[in-house]
């Protein structure tokens, strides 16, 4: 009765609205407040994953495990951590092509000197040490992820005398505790709204949910146009914008193909430290091992939305000759009359 009775629509429309009008709010008081409060931002990206929890259960009845924090495999898992080195490994080549085809020796520099790394490594070395440390501390949302798909709670409560049993949940504070060890999980937050909500939704119709999330992640970053780094560059602020709309198509792929939330997740904290590291962030200007024109040839520019852009076009492609596919085979039975 209850399934009969959902307006999938009214669902959409209303986790959109809250997330992007709480979310919206704190960017404001984060850009009015000087920029400051980084840990504003942070949660600010855990808005969509506590509004989509709080409607999957209001509208749906169901529980966080929903979203599928269950281990993937390891090909997802290491998936999500290297495609931000797969896109720099056409990025740079790519744009060491154009600074050579037109002669502009400043469209893009290589700028090692600027790079200060963690334990005093600086130059260089920066960027294997960040990539390697974080890759490591990666082993706490595995541990997590672990834990759902062998049941490791499950089994020690199952194991444990009837008055001992309450020690599961101290079990499932250690294991899912760390996840919080890259500080506030705001990747993680992002990703359990936009593909573990409202992906997981639509999923029953791929180019439709990538579609959906298509506008409404780029209106969520809309509000960091008006900050310091991008403010009055609206060229930076559209090519801006379409590469996060497209990297939208990206993300939802992985997340309905693996069904689980940690190819995403891991594929945007990886993202959010291995682009800037290279090309700079086009958030706070700082700079990368590359300088030169970063607005066109960082992730999230020009290069990003072509690159995203491409895989997009792909994707939705597959997706139509899929529905085309099981049309096909459908039609034949449906149409078939009895003797």
């Amino acid at each position: 009765m209850l399934g009969n009775m959902r307006n999938p629509r009214k669902e959409t429309l209303t986790f959109i609205a809250v997330t992007l009008a709480v979310s919206w709010t704190m960017a404001v008081a984060f850009i009015a407040g000087g920029e400051k409060s980084v840990w504003l931002m942070r949660w600010m990206m855990c808005v969509p994953g506590i509004v989509g929890l709080a409607c999957s259960w209001f509208f749906r009845r169901e529980p966080p495990s929903a979203v599928g924090f269950s281990f993937p495999g390891w090909k997802w898992w290491f998936l999500g951590l290297a495609l931000p080195l797969a896109y720099g490994a056409v990025i740079a080549p790519l744009a060491y092509a154009i600074r050579f085809a037109t002669g502009d020796a400043s469209f893009i520099t290589f700028q090692p000197q600027l790079l200060k790394g963690p334990f005093g490594v600086t130059g260089v070395a920066t960027v294997p040490v960040m990539i390697l440390l974080f890759w490591a501390l990666t082993v706490t949302w595995w541990l997590a992820a672990a834990s759902v798909r062998w049941r490791w709670v499950e089994k020690l409560g199952a194991k444990l005398p009837e008055r001992w049993r309450w020690l599961r949940f101290g079990l499932a504070a250690l294991v899912w505790g760390p996840v919080v060890g890259f500080g506030v999980p705001s990747e993680l937050g992002e990703e359990v709204g936009w593909r573990g909500t409202l992906v997981r939704w639509w999923m029953h119709r791929p180019a439709l949910a990538a579609a959906i999330t298509m506008p409404v992640w780029a209106a969520f970053h809309l509000p960091l146009i008006f900050s310091s780094t991008q403010r009055g560059h609206v060229g930076q602020n559209v090519t801006f914008l379409l590469s996060i709309a497209v990297a939208a198509v990206v993300f939802a792929q992985l997340y309905m193909a693996s069904r689980s939330i940690w190819p995403p997740a891991l594929f945007h904290i990886s993202w959010n430290i291995i682009n800037p590291l290279l090309f700079g962030s086009v958030y706070n200007g700082r700079p990368g091992l590359f300088g030169g024109q970063v607005w066109v040839f960082n992730g999230e520019g020009v290069f990003g939305l072509l690159l995203h852009g491409l895989v997009a076009v792909w994707l939705f492609r597959h997706w139509k000759r899929s529905a085309r596919t099981t049309e096909s085979a459908v039609l034949p039975e449906s149409s078939a009359t009895p003797a």
